[in-house]
């Protein structure tokens, strides 16, 4: 399933986010593959990935680290599901 989260970085910025998402690449590999990162301003990002185990996505999103990190940076998600047009 394509899938577009929506990041809001409040407590730090861009780089910082990028730094935990990257480290978690290893917990993402287990439901997702192909993930491209977009930045849309120092506060803002873009994910476009295929997850092919959305409840593995939402363990992931409410395991301890990434809460940790969520909440150090103030992080907010907000995840759509994108499909083909036409």
């Amino acid at each position: 399933m394509n899938t577009m989260v929506m990041i809001e970085i409040n407590n730090g910025t861009f780089d910082d986010w990028k730094k935990g998402f990257d480290d978690l690449a290893d917990m993402r590999a287990q439901f997702s593959r192909n993930a491209k990162v977009g930045k849309v301003d120092d506060h803002t990002a873009i994910v476009v990935v295929d997850v092919f185990d959305p409840a593995g996505m939402m363990a992931m999103f409410n395991s301890d680290e990434a809460k940790k990190i969520a909440e150090e940076m103030g992080v907010v998600r907000t995840p759509f599901k994108l499909q083909a047009m036409g």
